[in-house]
């Protein structure tokens, strides 16, 4: 992989907002007159069904990402996230929603979710740069959970090697939502505004 790209794998569960967090990180790309290449969202697009969405950013001509060459993991599930990490470069970046999302199996008592510790460690054993955020917490402080993919988007911005700026990524925002409520653009740029704000290293 070059210099001049940069992949994204987002990953989670129907109803977090995958699509829009992905098209929030498209659209600041092409503000900034980059090229961007979306996947097509795979999965079950049921509410609480595994999906998961690619973004390429620059020199890239398929939205094809080959195996080991994902610089960012946007991980809106824990589960989600540990399934896709096989995708993620040697030192590549994950970050991580604490918040546990378990599927229909294991509500039907058919699987068992494992402990969020375990899948952290498991993530660990992969990259040593985990983004670890209870955006859920966040959210709600906001006042709305359905923020939590805003706040993960944010902090990505954030992450050491991102391609894009912070003020694109709040007038992706403001382009995206055109047509609604202006309070429900300030909030999400709120939201954004508090993923932006955590330490990363």
């Amino acid at each position: 992989m070059s210099n001049s790209e940069y992949n994204i794998l987002v990953a989670g569960v129907g109803g977090l907002g995958i699509l829009t967090a992905t098209s929030i990180i498209a659209e600041a790309a092409l503000i900034e007159g980059k090229n961007a290449i979306m996947s097509e969202i795979h999965g079950l697009s049921q509410r609480y069904g595994r999906v998961i969405a690619t973004l390429r950013i620059g020199d890239v001509y398929s939205p094809l990402i080959k195996k080991g060459n994902v610089d960012l993991i946007i991980g809106l599930e824990p589960v989600e996230a540990l399934r896709n990490i096989s995708m993620l470069k040697e030192n590549g970046y994950v970050v991580l929603n604490l918040n546990p999302i378990p599927p229909p199996s294991v509500t039907a008592g058919l699987e068992e979710y494992p402990p969020l510790d375990d899948i952290i460690s498991a993530i660990k054993k992969v990259t040593s740069n985990l983004v670890e955020i209870n955006a859920l917490e966040k959210a709600n402080r906001l006042g709305n959970p359905i923020l939590q993919n805003t706040i993960l988007v944010g902090a990505s911005f954030k992450v050491p090697g991102f391609p894009l700026s912070a003020i694109s990524g709040k007038e992706a925002i403001r382009q995206l939502f055109i047509g609604k409520d202006q309070k429900i653009i300030d909030l999400n740029i709120r939201a954004f505004e508090d993923g932006f704000q955590i330490d990363i290293k």
